[in-house]
């Protein structure tokens, strides 16, 4: 499946991105893929969006409305889509996973998520964090360095859960380890994720080297003036 983000770079990402209650956040971040440059990743946050950026491409997340703009700098394009749209885009993707068995043995037993609480601490971006490790089966392992000083609110978690809809059959798996992320609380400064997609292994790192808090304009959560909107790939 040929995604129109690059899924690595968007799975670090995204779960970086959560929003502290009542304050405005921009949180740079160190990216490591497991293929490619390591990068620097930005995310603008706000109560009820979210922008992440790796430079070439951009997602943002609106959380009142459900939609998601995605850009191409590159291009100088941007495609408009909803939740709901992709959902439905892959709803035969997730059929096929149903009726294929061996399928399923590829991505790997939609299980149950343990969690692991780590002894010590670690100072991230000027914030003391804490370890936790959430590991489903054999495929899906997170690596998450959590401030209690940063809360983001639950329904962000919700929302980020939504935009792995792109990622089709595999997307449930997200979804339980987001379910998790919420109980565990506080804001990830540093993810490691390891998993196995379809035979592939995608290793990644994201660690924030810097947060600041302040206000975040209106124009930060729209593409930029003069692309061109495209029609999205996902139908609608």
């Amino acid at each position: 499946m040929n995604l129109p983000f690059r899924l690595p770079v968007l799975i670090v990402l995204v779960v970086v991105a959560a929003a502290a209650a009542a304050e405005d956040l921009t949180v740079v971040s160190r990216v490591i893929p497991s293929k490619g440059q390591p990068m620097t990743a930005t995310q603008y946050i706000s109560a009820n969006k979210v922008r992440s950026s790796d430079g070439q491409f951009d997602t943002i997340i609106d959380l009142e409305s459900g939609q998601m703009i995605q850009v191409d700098h590159k291009k100088k394009s941007y495609f408009e889509t909803s939740f709901e749209e992709m959902r439905a885009h892959f709803a035969e993707l997730a059929k096929m996973l149903d009726d294929n068995p061996m399928m399923a043995r590829m991505l790997g037993e939609a299980t149950e998520v343990d969690v692991e609480k780590i002894p010590g601490t670690r100072e991230i971006a000027g914030y003391t964090c804490r370890q936790y490790q959430l590991t489903m089966g054999e495929n899906l392992k997170f690596l998450v360095w959590a401030t209690p000083d940063l809360q983001p609110p639950g329904e962000h978690y919700d929302a980020q859960k939504m935009l792995y809809a792109a990622m089709g059959p595999a997307a449930s798996r997200f979804e339980k380890m987001f379910d998790e992320m919420k109980k565990i609380g506080g804001f990830a400064l540093s993810t490691q994720i390891d998993t196995r997609i379809l035979g592939m292994s995608v290793n990644s790192l994201s660690e924030a080297v810097e947060v600041r808090l302040d206000p975040l304009p209106a124009e930060a959560f729209a593409p930029p003036a003069g692309y061109k909107k495209k029609k999205s790939p996902y139908g609608g």
